[in-house]
């Protein structure tokens, strides 16, 4: 019987660490590497529109987020799983940094899709959801 009550808690701790790396590696990873990142510090004197000491308008100051180069796969190139997670991946990636930088506007360059030449605008309105 202590055998088994061995054996029970060996599993019970295996599926533990599995589900904990599963949750680390899906969501919390994306969190770890953006609270690395930061906005560069700004000293916000006066308020903006007023003069400052030397005389020159306080400048505005917009916290911008480039997203360049997505290259989302499409239906003719692309499989199923890798779009799939592909695409899980940026989004959590996308949300993660939203919800932790705030930027205030998001500037998307480049290449959205991998297949435009090959996309039709049904295609394209399915997936504007994505960006």
């Amino acid at each position: 019987m202590s055998g088994l009550r061995v054996a029970c808690s060996a599993v019970i701790v295996l599926f533990g660490a599995v589900c904990s790396v599963f949750i680390f590696c899906e969501y919390l990873i994306y969190y770890a590497a953006i609270l690395q990142c930061g906005w560069p510090g700004i000293d916000r004197g006066a308020p903006a529109g007023e003069k400052s000491a030397d005389g020159q308008p306080n400048a505005v100051v917009l916290r911008a987020m480039v997203l360049s180069d997505t290259h989302l796969l499409g239906a003719v190139g692309g499989h199923w799983f890798d779009k799939l997670r592909r695409e899980w991946q940026m989004e959590r990636a996308f949300q993660t940094a939203l919800a932790l930088l705030r930027p205030e506007v998001v500037f998307i360059l480049g290449d959205v899709f991998d297949e435009g030449k090959w996309s039709s605008p049904k295609v394209c309105a399915h997936k504007s959801p994505l960006i």
